[in-house]
């Protein structure tokens, strides 16, 4: 049995026109393992989250959580579940104690459980410090991780965030990751919407890229990175003109005064490399990015 599973999931949004925010997808998510879907805003990527975790009803398809079905059994799935919306906001006069604690005995927990789960939660996203501040004095980092305890302590099967990282800094940002990756560990099930390509790559197990609501690729990091035949990059600042490189190739892209260039052959990268240095230019070469793979996929699907 799939944690979470998705067949031909098909949502369309009916207002002034009609807007197709999921086109078929299809997605299983392994249990106590981590998937993110990977995309750029609009993609569909939280349109997906609220329908498995029965918060919007789905134009057509089918979706399962833990076997139960998102329609027809949502009281049983919610069971399983805890959820950080993207657009969450925390009560001004509540302490990230008080969402922690409250929040795990809205799930039935015994008292003492608890607040033993409460005081974990609070540790793992470096809060406990704080956790009698109110959040109206907190920063909104800090209340971000207060909303992401609050999930952490209901000791759900499967936790739903949707961009749980954006707007905490670098150093919050990778003690979440931390903390994520230590409750897959644990045997617990992680779904989580990101455009951010670091996040992606360092915390997933298998991820999922979805644009304008198809789904267009799936498999590991890794995996993901070889869909496309260049295996290399060269980054170069200055001309390429007399380095022999085109810049109008497809496989040259520019940022400010550099230059990307795009290649299968790690040999053929380090000779642009040693080429451009001789002539007094700034280059290096590195393996490809997810990031670098994720902008071919998504602008090849675009045109």
């Amino acid at each position: 049995m799939e944690a979470v599973e998705s067949v031909n999931l098909l949502k369309v949004y009916r207002n002034k026109e009609t807007v197709e925010a999921l086109k078929g997808v299809t997605i299983s998510i392994r249990k106590g393992e981590l998937f993110t879907l990977l995309g750029p805003n609009g993609a569909g990527k939280t349109t997906f989250l609220r329908i498995i975790s029965t918060q919007l009803l789905p134009t057509k398809g089918e979706a399962y959580v833990l076997g139960y079905d998102v329609l027809a059994q949502a009281n049983y799935v919610r069971k399983h579940i805890a959820v950080v919306p993207q657009d969450a906001a925390t009560y001004g006069n509540f302490t990230p104690w008080e969402y922690s604690y409250y929040f795990a005995m809205l799930r039935g927990m015994p008292r003492q459980q608890a607040k033993g789960y409460a005081e974990k939660a609070l540790k793992a996203v470096e809060l406990w410090n704080l956790r009698n501040r109110t959040c109206a004095t907190l920063s909104g980092g800090e209340k971000k991780r207060t909303i992401i305890a609050s999930a952490l302590a209901s000791d759900a099967d499967i936790l739903m965030l949707d961009e749980p990282t954006s707007g905490l800094d670098a150093l919050a940002r990778r003690s979440v990751w931390a903390v994520l990756r230590e409750m897959v560990e644990q045997g617990k099930t992680i779904l989580l919407t990101t455009h951010i390509m670091e996040e992606a790559e360092m915390v997933s197990d298998r991820l999922a890229i979805i644009s304008k609501g198809k789904l267009i690729a799936e498999g590991t990091p890794e995996q993901i990175k070889r869909l496309t035949k260049d295996k290399f990059r060269v980054v170069v600042e200055g001309s390429l003109s007399s380095l022999g490189v085109p810049e109008d190739s497809n496989r040259v892209t520019k940022f400010g005064s550099k230059w990307i260039v795009y290649l299968e052959d790690e040999d053929e990268a380090l000779e642009i490399v040693r080429t451009a240095l001789k002539k007094g230019l700034k280059a290096e070469t590195a393996p490809i990015t997810l990031e670098d793979v994720f902008v071919k996929l998504v602008g090849g699907e675009a045109e």
